[in-house]
């Protein structure tokens, strides 16, 4: 047994396990700052602003979110002046966009803030953390406010199957639809007998009403009709 193991003093200190350093207000310091991380993240990722909007918004992965600026801050108090141990952090971007399946490109954004809100809570940069997080509520209110006025125009997409005749069908479906709302586009599946009409607008709503306006057109269709918000 090597000399420095054999005395119960080293034995004490748990030496070569990381506790010969041990200092209990460090570890305060430490935990102060991920807890600041978690307040901070939570404000940005729960957005509570979004209650008094009063529309729908998509669920976000508001808890993960929070445990990223929370590992952000954990990474860069365990990197310190590290250079080796930094590289360790340039691949975590990456895995959380391409790994994490996130479907809205917002959302992601919002995962790269936490990162920064977290390192910066990390290493002690509390004035850094406070300004991004209020640049972060200005910006996102912002940008729900401009995503609900965007999606006031609404965009639905008509689907018919069952059409004998969709090469003929479809030019006749979207001189009919025009009177009504405004075509975005239209396809033809020749293979599936399926006509596809995407419009803007709330005139045609339901496929109650598009098989309404086709028997008033003198267009009586026996198929199925679908007419979804996109």
């Amino acid at each position: 047994m090597p000399p420095e193991m054999t005395g119960p003093a080293e034995l004490i200190q748990f030496r070569h396990l990381g506790f010969e350093n041990f200092d209990w207000q460090v570890l305060l310091v430490i935990l102060g700052r991920l807890a600041m991380a978690a307040v901070l993240g939570s404000v940005i990722a729960y957005r509570p602003w979004r209650r008094f909007m009063g529309w729908y918004f998509e669920p976000t992965e508001s808890g993960a979110q929070v445990l990223i600026a929370v590992s952000g801050a954990l990474m860069t108090s365990v990197i310190g002046n590290n250079v080796a141990l930094a590289f360790g952090l340039v691949g975590l971007g990456g895995f959380i966009r391409f790994r994490s399946g996130i479907k809205d490109p917002r959302e992601a954004g919002v995962m790269f803030l936490m990162i920064g809100i977290g390192m910066a809570c990390g290493i002690g940069r509390m004035p850094i953390a406070l300004v991004a997080v209020a640049t972060a509520l200005l910006l996102l209110t912002a940008l729900d406010i401009a995503d609900r006025n965007r999606r006031r125009v609404t965009r639905r997409r008509i689907r018919l199957t069952g059409v004998e005749n969709p090469r003929d069908f479809e030019p006749r479906l979207r001189q009919l639809v025009a009177r009504r709302a405004t075509i975005r586009g239209s396809k033809i599946s020749v293979r599936r007998d399926e006509v596809i009409v995407d419009v803007y607008g709330d005139t045609l709503s339901s496929a109650g009403e598009v098989l309404g306006l086709l028997e008033q057109a003198g267009m009586p269709f026996r198929g199925d009709v679908a007419c979804e918000e996109i």
